[in-house]
């Protein structure tokens, strides 16, 4: 009888739990809410484990108590604290196999590469590069959240344009095509009707958003948006090199990109790709071939504890 296992991509707005085969097939996946403790809180994310848990022996018929090994990788998961609550959680639960716990940016580097090592850059609504080595040392860079880190993210960029249109609408800053674009994209007509969008309820969300018209008006050629995209591009570089530092220094090593951002910014991709490589030569950029939720199944099977 083949062996399945279980892996667990936990994201800030959504999660998958999917069952891979020895193989690394995908037999079955569903999706949840949050596991990101910082997002939603612990209670509500182990609420949303158990309903994901649930869901897929509901929908499946696959019960992970019954799986060889499985993994847990969520964001907001880095220390020793935060991975021990979570691996009682999951032992209350019924669920005695081996788990490993992790950052989700490893789930998507395993699933990246299809093995455990390597590094990825990951650059959504925020950043953050990991990597792995052949012995199982893990590196990371970023993740340090908005008040400190997102460089590179789609958060940042979106900051930067809406800071660069603001000072041009001042004229206190170079004149920008981002100035009108601010004003179409939020819906008003000042800036100072952008504040209680912006500053009540503050969602990281809200200001990424901006992040399009700011590809789009480099695309325009507009030299501001240009600039901020440049340095977007060297920030996520930075990141990619403090990780190969620690992990693969002189040697080589296969690089990932993953998060929208990355995934669907083409040109900004090929731009980042290019200071990596510049700095990097040893490293060597690949196409994603699994998704994370694969690549938590694929940290399972490999037995990482």
């Amino acid at each position: 009888m083949k062996q399945l296992f279980f892996g667990i991509d936990g994201g800030g707005t959504q999660s998958r739990l999917g069952i891979c085969d020895e193989t690394d097939r995908l037999i079955a996946q569903v999706k949840g809410g949050s596991t990101n403790r910082y997002a939603v809180g612990f209670d509500a994310a182990c609420d949303n484990l158990r309903e994901l848990i649930q869901k897929l022996k509901t929908e499946s018929g696959i019960d992970v108590q019954n799986c060889a090994a499985g993994c847990f990788a969520s964001a907001g998961m880095s220390t020793e604290q935060e991975t021990e609550d979570f691996r009682r959680f999951f032992t209350g639960e019924g669920i005695r196999c081996p788990l490993y716990l992790c950052n989700d940016a490893l789930a998507a580097l395993a699933g990246g590469t299809g093995m455990a090592e390597g590094i990825i850059v990951v650059s959504g609504t925020g950043s953050i590069a990991a990597g792995l080595d052949k012995n199982g040392k893990t590196a990371r860079a970023g993740g340090l959240g908005h008040l400190i880190g997102d460089e590179g993210s789609g958060f940042k960029i979106g900051l930067d344009g809406i800071k660069a249109a603001a000072a041009a609408l001042e004229r206190r800053g170079v004149s920008t095509i981002l100035a009108p674009m601010l004003f179409e994209h939020y819906g008003v007509n000042t800036i100072r009707e952008l504040f209680p969008f912006l500053y009540t309820n503050f969602n990281k969300s809200r200001v990424a958003s901006f992040s399009p018209c700011v590809f789009q008006a480099a695309q325009q050629s507009d030299a501001v948006a240009a600039r901020i995209l440049e340095t977007a591009a060297q920030d996520l570089s930075l990141l990619a090199r403090s990780v190969y530092g620690a992990l693969f220094d002189g040697a080589e090593a296969e690089l990932v990109f993953s998060g929208g951002i990355l995934e669907h910014q083409a040109f900004f991709a090929k731009l980042t790709a290019a200071y990596i490589c510049d700095a990097l030569p040893q490293v060597r950029i690949i196409r994603r071939r699994f998704e994370p939720v694969v690549g938590a199944c694929i940290l399972a099977r490999l037995g990482r504890q």
